[in-house]
């Protein structure tokens, strides 16, 4: 009873282990099936001629860098890896299986092998090549041949071979090892053979391979110590403390900022040079596999601290961190939506403009369309300034550019818009210093009865136009008919003048110009975001209203009918679409944004300072402190709508 328990297990042994060797013999003639099918020899073995086409197609497979690969192989060198073949005997499957490592060799390593075919040493350094799958394993005598191993060798015959299957599943390693019918952890030297096989098999196919090459174990170490850049093989206490400062483990960030900024930037400087397997995420069970750790039992403390050094790479690599998607966050927009947008945009300005223009005319309280008008006027001084100093010049200077995934340092970020606040800042003191001087000495800069020749006054021109006709008004019937007689031979007299002609034209298309050039702005603004976009057309909707107010009463007062004021006025609101359509068509160029952005804000920036910022210093009012008040409102709630802009930019989306 003893001896059979003692006997039995061997036996059972015996029995599988003849199992396994029978299916990898059936495996093996399969395979060489297989080939002699593919040469088409008609025979069950490979004769002189099938060998010559065998070696020619495999050697068409190879691509060599520094050697010629054409004439590397001939049949006679066969006979060093195959003692017992000559050019004028067959190959049969036993010698095609023992020719077959070496061909693997060749593939992988092309210059190598063509180096030791021509030394006669290619069964030595195939039998090295073999030598070092098997020290991989580390399983005694046998040949621990996992996927990962495999998969290496793999890879370096992808780097070396050309795949002419285009309709054809590509092959995998556990794919080899499935029709080779060999186990991972196979003890017989035949078995490794057959898989060698196989691949020559596939690549005289010309099938691709599919192969996610893992790492070496000893990679996540050499890049943990490689990280800091010591020129060393050991880590010292700063080098450790610099990891754990990276990790969040057992130091306080409270530090100075200094060192924060060095490991940044040592950081980026690391993954510079680096291998493809740098950015690359592995799952808990890879991170097993590449430390030959069963997933299946349980890991033990010296197992996870063998495999800690993977988990600290993964760590400092940040490869597995989830980046969030910035195509959308940024607002970039496809073609057919920045017209869509552009387009809605420029005629909802159009209609603002007509329809300030329509309260002119049924408006009866001048004062109050006066404040109103006042504050349009600051609100556009505001809007402009801003968007030009505080998102277009930033924009063309590059200070404003975050690529995906990119975070910048708080500090470093805003450095550059509170630099432009300041600029804003000293446009406004010496804003407020003139008007309030102006307010407490009560001087009259401006005439109400004429316009001031350096800029157009808006507010004047609307005050006038609403004096005329509250005198209209307010006057009998008789004397309506009698004055209208007056300014009718008045109006005649003027209107014969070729000045006065001409007025109502120059006025048409000096607001078409700058329409035109509005909407230059708005399709380049477009061009580069919805949110750039927002801000333009903000900037030229508070400007546009008090423009084409101020145009409107320039052209009635000239004796332009309402009617014809009208379709002047819509004339030259139709100029923008035409510099629209410009921006857009043009702006596809990364550079020739730029430069329209660049031309917006000499625009803004001009129309801002020297157009409408004089408007609200020399205006008229009969309550100065309130119009005061309403300038300071517009003018921060410009600049304030800007500057948050400016700032939570990146984070505005859908």
């Amino acid at each position: 009873m003893a001896l059979l328990q003692v006997v039995f297990p061997f036996f059972l042994w015996f029995l599988v282990s003849l199992d396994m060797y029978s299916g990898e013999q059936s495996s093996r003639k399969e395979v060489f099936v297989k080939v002699v099918d593919l040469l088409s020899t008609g025979e069950a073995y490979l004769n002189e001629n099938a060998v010559h086409s065998f070696l020619n197609i495999l050697k068409k497979r190879v691509q060599c860098s520094d050697v010629s690969c054409e004439k590397c192989l001939s049949p006679a060198d066969l006979a060093q890896l195959y003692p017992g073949f000559s050019t004028a005997s067959r190959l049969d499957s036993e010698g095609f299986f023992k020719v077959a490592p070496g061909l693997c060799f060749y593939m992988s390593d092309p210059a190598e092998a063509c180096a030791a075919v021509k030394e006669n040493q290619w069964q030595r350094e195939t039998e090295a090549f073999v030598q070092g799958i098997k020290a991989k394993g580390n399983q005694g005598d046998g040949f621990d041949l996992s996927p990962v191993e495999l998969d290496h060798m793999l890879h370096k015959i992808e780097r070396h071979c050309l795949a002419m299957g285009k309709d054809q599943d590509c092959f995998t390693g556990r794919l080899i090892l499935k029709e080779s019918n060999v186990s991972s952890t196979d003890k017989f030297l035949h078995g490794i053979e057959t898989v060698f096989g196989s691949i020559v098999y596939h690549k005289l196919r010309g099938d691709c391979m599919s192969v996610r090459v893992l790492p070496e174990a000893q990679y996540f170490l050499d890049y943990i110590f490689h990280h800091f850049q010591n020129g060393s093989d050991i880590m010292t206490l700063e080098d450790l403390t610099h990891l754990m400062l990276e990790l969040d483990l057992g130091i306080s960030r409270n530090g100075n900022g200094d060192h924060e900024h060095q490991l940044k930037q040592s950081r980026s400087e690391v993954h510079q040079g680096n291998g493809s397997f740098d950015s690359m995420c592995f799952s808990a069970k890879e991170i097993l596999e590449i430390y030959h750790v069963n997933s299946s039992s349980e890991i033990s403390a010296a197992q996870f601290t063998q495999l800690s050094p993977a988990l600290i790479q993964q760590l400092l690599s940040q490869a597995c961190t989830q980046i969030p998607d910035h195509s959308n966050a940024n607002g970039d927009l496809s073609v057919i939506e920045r017209y869509i947008y552009a387009s809605i945009a420029t005629l909802v300005i159009c209609l603002f403009a007509l329809f300030g223009i329509v309260v002119l005319l049924c408006s009866s309280c001048s004062q109050a369309y006066q404040h109103i008008i006042q504050f349009c006027i600051s609100l556009a001084v505001g809007s402009l300034t801003g968007d030009a100093i505080l998102h277009l010049m930033p924009q063309i200077l590059g200070l404003h550019v975050h690529s995906d995934g990119e975070h910048h340092d708080s500090g470093d970020s805003t450095n550059y818009i509170w630099k432009l606040v300041l600029l804003l800042g000293g446009i406004y003191f010496f804003f407020l210093m003139e008007t309030l001087f102006s307010i407490m000495i009560q001087e009259d800069t401006q005439q109400s009865e004429g316009l001031d020749t350096h800029h157009c006054d808006h507010g004047t021109v609307l005050q006038v136009y609403h004096n005329e006709r509250k005198s209209h008004q307010s006057s009998s019937q008789a004397d309506l008919v009698k004055q209208e007689k007056t300014e009718k031979s008045i109006l005649a007299t003027e209107y014969s003048s070729r000045e006065n002609r001409l007025l109502p034209y120059m006025i048409t298309i000096g607001d078409g110009i700058h329409n035109f050039a509005d909407g230059l702005a708005i399709g380049a603004a477009f061009s580069v975001s919805w949110k750039s976009g927002l801000a333009t057309s903000l900037a030229v909707l508070c400007h546009e209203i008090p423009h084409e107010l101020g145009d409107f009463a320039v052209l009635l007062h000239c004796g332009v009918s309402v009617k014809r004021a009208l379709l002047l006025n819509l004339g030259s609101a139709l100029t923008s679409f035409i510099g629209l359509y410009i921006a857009l068509s043009v702006a596809t160029n990364p550079s020739a944004k730029d430069w329209i952005s660049a031309f917006t804000a000499g625009l803004f920036l001009y129309v801002a300072l020297a157009d409408m910022l004089p408007t609200m210093m020399h205006v008229k009012s009969r309550s100065p402190l309130f119009v005061f008040f309403l300038h300071n409102l517009g003018l921060m709630v410009g600049w304030g709508i800007l500057l948050l802009l400016s700032f939570y930019e990146d984070n505005i989306g859908f």
